[in-house]
């Protein structure tokens, strides 16, 4: 073995690129050839020192000890390579299909190495999800190239086993994961913008690839599909930048300092995703439902279950007109006298229990719901809102006798303005009189306006309104609690999904990492479905976190006959491998061993 120098110069570009690589010579009939064995990027040790280093590398792999001590660099730069060298050797070596007969070799216990440990339980079982759904196929079908598959497939495994960024994505398929061996596939040159391109590509294409997983999970699970649930949520971005996308609103995670973008995700009733679309961060939530409806279509009469924020009367009459039903949260209190012996118990368990009074109300049914721990819930929301609230007008109105305080009433109108924001809760239940004079604030004043509704809002008590009129009162109620489906899934995006957080600056990236986040959803939906149906109930990040001690690892070791044997195996399963493959009928070991001998 020996070094070479190679320079280039790209075509109409002055600089010259200087690397160097680690080649052997071999014989053939028309004389002695050059053989590459590895890029060693550009070395900066002095040249007289390149074979040293050749001569060591070759000394590593073939386990031989040096007879001369070398430089500690020497040393490092060595070990990297030859480790390098193995590692492409075993990916050329194909994985044994059949256990190999038992053989007897004679090794030295203290040359045994492990080397080059990579993680694969989470990516074997979410690879093993993705096509059971047929990801593969579908993707053929629209005409991507193999190799453009596995790199979807990679780009969707990852937001599931290494939520993050493309960046991050990149780093941890190279470093810690053997995603590479399950795709039997070489991405030791792959780059952040070949996994931008296949997401520009799978975005080209998105209404179709929802359409056929929403078609083959239909066919897989055997949904009905007659009740559709409709929330929006908004994700915030590392960045102040606004765009047609990203633009400034009501942040449901209080990020009121960033731009956002709504998701809307219509769900069914067994939690799997339908539709998704993007919106701007500003946008009204009422005026999203069309174009939801949209595509759900009017051939089959559905129940659609909405929050309040989306049931405004002309949404709900836009739904009937559509051919639907609906059941919502009412957004404003019927006036009706309930006795308190109208009320029945609908729901008793160890969380809570809710009592309810159903009443019809012309072509409509109305259930009125009270829940004493979500009184206590509400109520402890309100004394801490309120108690802050008033804290803050008091020192706001302290500051006007303070030497140095806030005095000038445009100021003082914009402080008032910034607490009611950040209480709005209790906020808009208040009288707060600032009087002035020649610009400057004299007193700030405050009271409730009306008690009573302000206990009514904290009360633990809410109505829900269908127009289904053959439901009972238990049925209206346990569909209602259902679109906790929807924001579990929120909740699944935002945390175990890798939605944030998000750096992108263009909307065609904020677009492109949104969807594979859906896409990835779509296969958790999936994975939890079967993991359920087998009495497994732990959350994703839980079984992420169990499946991740399951590697793939290359073990060394020196024989008496005075070869190397290099041994790359994945660690047997336990207990929760076997779990997972006994519930979505798969091996429980991923890939067999390869073998080498230098």
């Amino acid at each position: 073995m020996f070094i070479k120098e190679v320079t280039k110069k790209n075509k109409g570009y002055d600089k010259t690129f200087v690397y160097h690589q680690l080649v052997e010579s071999y014989r053939t009939e028309k004389g002695p050839r050059q053989r590459k064995l590895l890029n060693l990027g550009k070395l900066t040790i002095p040249k007289d020192q390149w074979k040293t280093l050749a001569n060591r590398i070759e000394e590593i792999i073939s386990g031989q000890t040096s007879l001369i001590e070398v430089d500690e660099q020497i040393e490092q730069l060595a070990q990297r390579y030859a480790s390098l060298l193995i590692q492409n050797k075993l990916k050329q070596e194909k994985v044994e299909k059949k256990e190999s007969p038992q053989e007897t070799e004679t090794i030295f216990t203290g040359s045994v190495k492990f080397r080059d440990a990579r993680s694969i339980g989470g990516e074997y079982i979410s690879l093993m999800m993705l096509r059971k759904l047929k990801f593969n196929e579908l993707l053929k079908k629209l005409g991507f190239k193999e190799k453009d598959i596995k790199l979807a497939e990679l780009l969707i495994v990852g937001r599931l086993v290494h939520p993050s960024s493309e960046w991050a994505t990149l780093r941890w398929v190279k470093k810690q994961s053997a995603i590479d061996e399950l795709l039997e596939l070489d991405l030791s040159r792959l780059s952040h913008n070949k996994l931008y391109r296949i997401t520009d590509q799978l975005l080209e294409h998105k209404d179709k690839i929802e359409n056929g997983l929403v078609e083959q999970e239909r066919l897989l699970f055997s949904l009905q599909e007659k009740i559709i649930l409709y929330d929006l949520t908004n994700t915030y971005f590392e960045s102040s930048r606004t765009s047609e996308l990203k633009a400034r609103g009501r942040s449901k995670d209080k990020r009121y300092d960033m731009p956002l973008v709504t998701l809307g995700l219509v769900l069914d009733e067994d939690g799997f995703p339908k539709e998704s679309r993007l919106f701007s961060g500003n946008v009204s939530e009422p005026e999203t439902l069309s174009k939801i409806l949209d595509t759900i279509g009017g051939k089959v009469r559905k129940l659609i279950i909405l929050d309040a924020g989306i049931a405004t009367e002309e949404n709900l009459q836009l739904i009937t007109k559509r051919g639907h039903d609906y059941l919502v949260v009412s957004r404003s209190k019927p006036e009706i006298e309930i006795e308190e012996n109208a009320f029945k118990e609908i729901n008793h368990d160890q969380r809570h229990k809710v009592e309810a009074y159903l009443y019809r109300k012309d072509k409509e049914l109305y259930l009125y719901c009270r829940s004493a721990s979500r009184q206590k819930k509400e109520e402890a929301i309100r004394q801490f809102h309120q108690q802050r609230f008033e804290a803050e007008l008091k020192y706001a109105a302290e500051s006007l006798h303070k030497k140095r305080g806030t005095k000038k009433y445009s100021k003082v109108l914009e402080r008032i303005g910034r607490i009611k924001e950040r209480h709005a809760k209790v906020a808009y239940f208040y009288d707060i009189t600032v009087e002035h004079h020649n610009g400057i604030v004299t007193e700030i004043s405050w009271k409730i306006k009306d008690e009573q509704k302000m206990d009514d809002r904290f009360s633990g008590t809410y109505y829900l309104r269908t127009s289904r009129l053959d439901l009972t009162d238990r049925q209206i109620w346990q569909l209602y609690i259902s679109l906790t489906d929807v924001e579990d899934g929120f909740r699944s995006l935002k945390s175990e999904l890798g939605l944030r957080p998000n750096f992108h600056q263009k909307d065609k990236r904020i677009e492109g990492h949104i969807f594979i986040s859906i896409l990835a959803f779509h296969v958790l939906i999936s994975l939890q479905k079967q993991l359920h149906d087998a009495g497994v109930y732990h959350r994703w990040s839980t079984i992420r976190e169990l499946l991740s001690v399951q590697q793939r690892v290359s073990v060394e070791m020196k024989t008496q006959k005075g070869d190397l044997l290099v041994i790359r195996d994945t660690t047997e399963p336990e207990a929760i491998h076997y779990l997972m493959a006994q519930a979505l009928k798969i091996k429980p070991k991923p890939l067999g061993s390869k073998k080498i001998r230098v």
